[in-house]
């Protein structure tokens, strides 16, 4: 069904499917009493729809063949050694408008004040509410200098001296650090059969090709050279 209709309750839709139904019945019915069927162009374009469907399960059944889930978890396994080693950050942060606001709050947290804290009443950022958390986050997600100051730290330390970006200074608390962990396999198992079965396919049409004698023509029907 088209999108607007799918989250519509069955009862409420029915009807309409039913007439539809009925509806294609009757015309396929009739069609055959006409017997359209045997239609030199009606012949072809069933011939060829035959072929489309021939296709198809042929591709899905030899990809069915080699993407087994034992397959899949292999080349999963291998995608996950070959990923580059990445470090994520948990960490909380305080940004203000000038440096001598933020070297205040620098101060008032060396004498024993909660980042937390200071972070709702003072921090110009949306994390605020959170007491400056922002979670885990990746070199790619954060300005450089913010990443370069934030993996400078162990956890539970906090910035020396204010950390300058476009939007304003921070001061910065580490709160963990640990290795970025790749999607579970269950939540990308679809998405890489689909990238791999387009492999499985042209090798498939790869060895169909070796063994088949092809031969090539031109528009006006002449051997065509390669």
């Amino acid at each position: 069904l088209p999108p607007q209709y799918r989250s519509l309750p069955l009862e409420q839709i029915y009807p309409l499917l039913l007439d539809e139904m009925i509806d294609s019945r009757l015309a396929t019915a009739e069609a055959r009493r006409l017997k359209l069927q045997n239609d030199p162009q009606v012949k072809r374009r069933i011939a060829r729809a035959e072929d489309q469907i021939l296709r198809e399960a042929y591709f899905d059944r030899e990809v069915t063949k080699v993407l087994t889930d034992q397959e899949l978890r292999k080349r999963y396994d291998e995608i996950v050694a070959a990923m580059p080693k990445q470090e994520e950050i948990r960490a909380r942060h305080i940004v203000v408008k000038t440096k001598e606001e933020a070297e205040a709050i620098i101060k008032q947290l060396q004498a024993g004040g909660d980042f937390a804290t200071i972070a709702k009443e003072k921090s110009a950022d949306g994390s605020k509410d959170e007491g400056g958390d922002l979670g885990y986050f990746t070199k790619d997600a954060v300005m450089p200098a913010f990443w370069d100051a934030a993996a400078a730290l162990k956890p539970g330390e906090i910035t020396k001296t204010p950390v300058e970006t476009e939007y304003g200074w921070h001061v910065i608390q580490v709160e963990d650090r640990r290795p970025v962990q790749p999607p579970p396999f269950d939540s990308v198992r679809d998405q890489l059969y689909n990238q791999l079965s387009r492999q499985v396919i042209a090798d498939q049409l790869e060895k169909l090709r070796s063994k088949a004698k092809v031969e090539r023509f031109n528009l006006d029907g002449t051997p065509r050279k390669e």
